[in-house]
């Protein structure tokens, strides 16, 4: 009896269920670390550390709005690969968890790069083009999946990342090694 309890919880993981219970979601492993900045011009703000008439970050405020103009995707092509869950889960993280309620003003850009180890990915949304920039809203979140998902299509991974740009807004979504972006 003992033996058979121990088989079955052995393989609940490839089976899907023990005695009628689902098998748990797998997760992608989580980075190691985040660092999470602001650039102003030619500056780059730690998050902590911006001063009063920058980026303001208040989820409650944040309201889902229509895009202006045209969503227009350009694939970098080049770089570091790497699997598309991590990178959905840096996204999910940095939008729901940090972005979303953020007041950006134009010419200013925040970012977030998350690093797993082996390889980083870098997340950015910058107002653009004089348009008085944007507080981020759950747009963030597809944007930033628009290079992942529209570049490199040979599979669900080896993505190599790129950007989305519209009238007042840029998304970066960047796997890159070493801290670097490429």
């Amino acid at each position: 009896m003992i033996a058979t309890v121990f088989l079955a919880m052995i393989a609940s993981p490839l089976t899907g269920s023990v005695l009628g219970t689902p098998a748990p979601e797998v997760v992608p492993a989580k980075w190691l670390s985040v660092e999470h900045n602001v650039i102003e011009g030619s500056s780059i703000v730690s998050m902590s550390n911006r001063g009063a008439n920058s980026v303001v970050h208040s989820p409650a405020n944040a309201t889902l709005t229509k895009r202006a103009g045209p969503e227009v995707v350009t694939c970098y092509g080049t770089g570091t690969k790497a699997d598309r869950a991590p990178i959905v889960s840096v996204i999910d993280d940095w939008c729901n968890n940090h972005a979303i309620g953020t007041f950006v003003p134009n010419g200013q850009t925040i970012s977030a790069r998350y690093d797993y180890g082996t390889f980083t990915v870098l997340v950015s949304g910058a107002a653009i083009n004089g348009c008085g920039g944007f507080t981020v809203d759950s747009n963030c979140n597809r944007l930033l999946r628009l290079p992942v998902d529209k570049c490199n299509t040979g599979g669900e991974n080896g993505k190599q990342g790129g950007y989305e740009t519209d009238l007042c807004g840029q998304w970066r979504t960047d796997p890159g090694s070493n801290g670097s972006d490429f």
